[in-house]
């Protein structure tokens, strides 16, 4: 969603690279025009940077670091960071829908931003760790893969 509307000269400046920016009838259009009757989104939940890329000056372009699943991520939002990116994907979604679009949401379960027993605790591990990872019989600590 980000790569195809990033750069897109149609799209708005402000809505280039959300979620809006998808739902804009210019990328519709174009979709409609390529015969596309179904998208799949990388992950579009809440996901933060690998300690190792940001030290690095990079960011997590794929969203496959998530902190929040089906919590649509704030930074793909041209409405607001505070519970506005809700609104605009939903609305992205209907107008999909409304061109006869549908939307496959990839969710990766196993990928989370606490890593191994060595990173660092964001949410699921603080909750609940046996609850939320497996863990070894013999060293509860030790995650497995």
């Amino acid at each position: 969603m980000r790569g195809l509307t990033l750069c897109h000269l149609e799209i708005p400046a402000a809505q280039r690279g959300s979620y809006a920016g998808l739902a804009h009838p210019a990328v519709i259009a174009h979709l409609q025009r390529l015969g596309v009757t179904a998208v799949e989104l990388m992950p579009v939940h809440q996901f933060v940077a690998e300690q190792f890329l940001v030290a690095r000056g990079l960011t997590n372009y794929w969203g496959y670091n998530t902190i929040g699943f089906l919590a649509p991520h704030n930074r793909y939002s041209s409405a607001g960071q505070r519970g506005e990116q809700v609104s605009e994907f939903k609305s992205m979604v209907k107008a999909l829908h409304e061109a006869g679009i549908e939307v496959i949401l990839d969710v990766v379960y196993n990928h989370t931003a606490e890593g191994d027993h060595m990173g660092p605790t964001l949410s699921f591990r603080g909750i609940d760790n046996a609850a939320y990872y497996r863990l070894s019989d013999s060293e509860r600590w030790r995650y497995l893969d």
